[in-house]
């Protein structure tokens, strides 16, 4: 039977906070990027590129604290 790690442990913190700043990372260039992906197509430029970071922050920052409050939860 396998034994799992402590809630307090250190891999796990360093997974829940890697986790953390990847998923805010890929929000935020992907949004970026998708915008300007549009802006290309449509002839928009800098507006969906904007948007799109805009949204990929609000995202990523969203994820941050649902998992931030899950941690605390977790307790």
């Amino acid at each position: 039977m396998k034994k799992e790690p402590p809630k307090d442990s250190f891999i796990v913190a360093w997974g829940i906070y890697g986790a953390i700043g990847f998923q805010l990372a890929s929000m935020v260039i992907g949004g970026l990027l998708l915008g300007q992906w549009l802006d290309r197509k449509w002839g928009t430029m800098p507006w969906l590129t904007l948007i799109g970071l805009i949204l990929g922050s609000i995202g990523g920052f969203y994820n941050l604290i649902r998992i931030a409050t899950w941690k605390e939860k977790r307790k």
